[in-house]
């Protein structure tokens, strides 16, 4: 699946939090989203450096910050609304959805993409409670505890939940729906004794492989054996 494919599929399946979607998919959404963000920040910043260097007043108020603050206010607010609407449809709903359907395909519940969150608020109520006891005692030592136990666990669930998004779908159907990849290759065994049972055409073709190993090995070595002791 390349980018193209990927993204529109993403966009036409954005109200679709069933199923599943593959890596390729998912991966290239998140490229898109970068780009997109990228390409957003980059015309807005040169609309801006170009004016502050074409128009001194705009240059000499936007050294002022209240005024600045103001002037940034007024130009944003009437376009509230519709960002707010583009930003939604554009990246969030597609991402959440695609995110969810990439769960799916590892064969996990779309409830976990509230995991690495949940970490971080259990994590932070934990860490403001020891924090708090560290001002009471006036603990130096107990207040860096807090700060690692707010963020380690943090830091290792996303790269959990990384991790997941990651990993290959399982090959064929799951609890989610049909494989994406209709021609997913089945992983190689580190060894052919924690091979699983063939199943199917899978098993019917290494049936027939074994077969004609075992016909080859007897031309080529079992019967010149005898042929050449019968002579």
């Amino acid at each position: 699946m390349g980018p193209i494919k990927a993204v529109a599929a993403c966009y036409v399946r954005m109200f679709n939090f069933t199923g599943r979607a593959r890596r390729a998919e998912y991966w290239w959404f998140a490229v898109w989203q970068i780009v997109l963000g990228m390409g957003m920040g980059g015309y807005y910043g040169f609309q801006t450096a170009s004016r502050l260097q074409n128009d001194p007043a705009f240059a000499a108020m936007m050294q002022r910050p209240d005024e600045a603050e103001a002037y940034i206010i007024g130009q944003v607010a009437p376009y509230a609304l519709p960002i707010a609407f583009g930003y939604l449809v554009l990246l969030v709903i597609p991402s959440l959805s695609v995110t969810i359907r990439r769960l799916h395909d590892t064969d996990r519940s779309g409830w976990n993409i509230f995991m690495p969150t949940l970490v971080a608020i259990v994590s932070g109520i934990i860490g403001a409670v020891m924090m708090g006891a560290s001002a009471a005692t006036g603990s130096a030592g107990g207040a860096m505890l807090s700060m690692l136990l707010i963020s380690i666990p943090t830091f290792i669930a996303s790269i959990w939940f990384l991790v997941w998004l990651c990993l290959p779908g399982t090959r064929g159907d799951n609890r989610f729906g049909g494989d994406p990849i209709s021609d997913r290759k089945a992983p190689i065994p580190f060894h052919p004794a924690f091979a699983g049972e063939l199943q199917g055409e899978e098993r019917d073709r290494a049936e027939v492989a074994r077969r004609a190993a075992a016909r080859d090995y007897y031309k080529r070595r079992v019967l010149p054996s005898i042929q050449s002791s019968s002579a």
